[in-house]
């Protein structure tokens, strides 16, 4: 997944009708690839800083997303391409958000 720029899902039919009343093709629905862009980092911001304001946004929004097995890259704002991540650095990043993720 991420390598690719689309993606196929299937859903169960309960899921399937609410998603058929919504749904609007472009150029009138949602434009995902606008709503999931990454904005370009601020002049002088550290991977800690992102890190730290990642944990924060974890716990106010309750999400918890590192736990769901669908998550191939915590960090797409630092590297799109998680691979590219030296695996010391990998290691260091991980601890860096869950040392902030319980101190707020």
């Amino acid at each position: 997944m991420q390598a690719s720029d689309a993606c196929c899902v299937y859903v169960g039919t309960p899921h399937y009708a609410p998603i058929q009343n919504y749904w609007q093709p472009p150029p009138y629905g949602v434009n995902f690839s606008q709503a999931t862009k990454i904005p370009k980092r601020i002049e002088n911001e550290t991977n800690e800083m992102l890190i730290e304001k990642q944990a924060i946004l974890d716990v106010l929004l309750d999400t918890r997303l590192w736990g769901d097995k669908y998550i191939t890259n915590p960090f797409p704002y630092i590297e799109k391409d998680i691979t590219k991540i030296p695996a010391d650095d990998l290691k260091h990043f991980k601890k860096h958000f869950y040392v902030n993720l319980r101190k707020y």
